[in-house]
């Protein structure tokens, strides 16, 4: 990032100041340690410009590399009380100074918080695994006849630099593993659960008490119709396979809607069609939790810096965001009366998207996603993400110049792995 972006006292976390306070005022060995690995990402953030944690890890023994920070660290440390401040999330845990006296001149006390771990505590974490997998999992069963075996396979797939994101849902749940399973995209990691005990001991009572609102709800109870056969003693190895590709070989309806949705079907039903303007926010909220919507806004949503142009004002950017959806009109409809949004759904060939730039529209949906110390609540990359838009929003508002660059710093952090 450049020196002058996205600065403020606003931030609940302070990199660059908590390192320097580390690197005076350490007692023990281990502060050191962990001081020098904390400056030794910083120096190859501000000389490289590089976001790919995964690949300043492996450079770690880079004999030349090493030579170059202990060279250049007694100049940084000069310098690193007058650069502005740096925001970065490190594998997801967060160094913060915890200021006792008012004046920021004064001495500050570090204090070390683990900002995810609190996240955590503050929502529900079933019903944000549930949004998750609604917007990234998938529930499979793959049957061999020849060898009359059937696998049984519950998987979030993510990019490889969201792996930590899949290492908080596997320390959550206590199960499962985290794999880069395919060889033709490695840039990809998936979350798995294979054991069938596993699955129905620890997964399947999640999805039953907090059931998917999209239509993964189809595959879901496929996919325990199955597991439960498997588990039938009374009949044989083949029945089972019968059964169980019975089961997967039913198609899901266009018009199919969870039954997550069933206490507001007859509100909005009219002779088998669907009016959704009879829906209100009270409807809404009984079915689609905060703690879902975090979730599933992490897997499907997008913060975006977006231009427009009119004859009046010329080219100019602004702030965006938008999900799109092939199926499950009821789903967007929602997140747009939640998140107070004014467009429309655009109902376009192959799938449903709704998009907003309108700045009320955007300031709502910064709220809804952030807690009064202007911390977010998301718990992987799409927390990075999502600052980065804000700040620059607050900060650079109808500044075309940062704004653009902002926009590419956005661009490049999205599609690097």
């Amino acid at each position: 990032l450049s020196t002058t972006m996205l600065c403020s006292y606003k931030m609940s976390f302070d990199a660059w100041k908590t390192s320097y306070n580390l690197f005076i005022n350490y007692k023990f060995n281990m502060m050191k340690l962990y001081c020098n690995l904390i400056m030794y990402l910083l120096y190859y953030f501000l000389t490289h410009n590089k976001m790919n944690i995964k690949y300043l890890l492996n450079i770690f023994t880079n004999p030349t590399i090493m030579f170059m920070y202990n060279k250049g660290l007694s100049f940084f440390m000069k310098k690193v009380s007058s650069l502005e401040v740096k925001m970065y999330n490190i594998k997801g845990l967060y160094a913060s100074v915890n200021n006792f006296m008012t004046q920021r001149t004064h001495m500050t006390k570090l204090m070390k918080k683990d900002y995810t771990t609190n996240k955590m505590d503050n929502i529900n974490m079933n019903e944000w695994l549930v949004g998750m997998t609604d917007g990234d999992g998938t529930f499979n069963v793959y049957t061999n006849m020849k060898n009359k075996k059937v696998i049984f396979t519950y998987k979030i797939t993510l990019m490889s630099k969201n792996a930590q994101l899949l290492y908080k849902i596997k320390s959550y749940l206590g199960v499962g593993s985290v794999l880069y399973t395919d060889k033709n995209h490695p840039n990809l990691v998936s979350y798995l659960i294979r054991d069938r005990q596993l699955l129905l001991n620890n997964l399947i009572p999640i999805f039953d008490k907090y059931p998917l609102l999209t239509s993964k709800r189809f595959n879901y109870l496929k996919f325990k119709s199955c597991l439960l056969i498997s588990q039938n003693n009374n009949l044989s190895q083949i029945d089972k396979l019968n059964k169980i590709n019975e089961i997967k070989n039913l198609t899901l309806d266009h018009n199919y809607i969870s039954d997550a949705w069933n206490p507001i079907k007859n509100i909005i039903s009219e002779n088998n069609v669907m009016n959704y303007d009879k829906l209100n926010i009270d409807h809404i909220m009984k079915i689609m939790t905060k703690s879902w919507l975090i979730g599933f806004i992490e897997a499907e949503g997008s913060f975006f810096i977006v231009k427009k142009s009119t004859l009046l004002k010329g080219d100019r950017l602004v702030h965006s965001f938008g999900i799109t959806q092939k199926l499950d009109y009821i789903v967007l409809h929602s997140i747009k009366m939640l998140l107070n949004i004014n467009s429309k759904i655009q109902n376009r060939k192959n799938y449903y998207k709704l998009e907003t730039t309108n700045s009320q529209n955007i300031e709502y949906i910064m709220k809804y996603f952030r807690y009064s110390n202007y911390t977010t609540k998301f718990l992987g990359m799409k927390s990075f993400e999502f600052k980065i838009w804000m700040r620059s929003y607050y900060k650079y508002k109808n500044d075309y110049n940062k704004l653009n660059i902002v926009r590419e710093i956005m661009r490049k952090s999205r599609y690097n792995t």
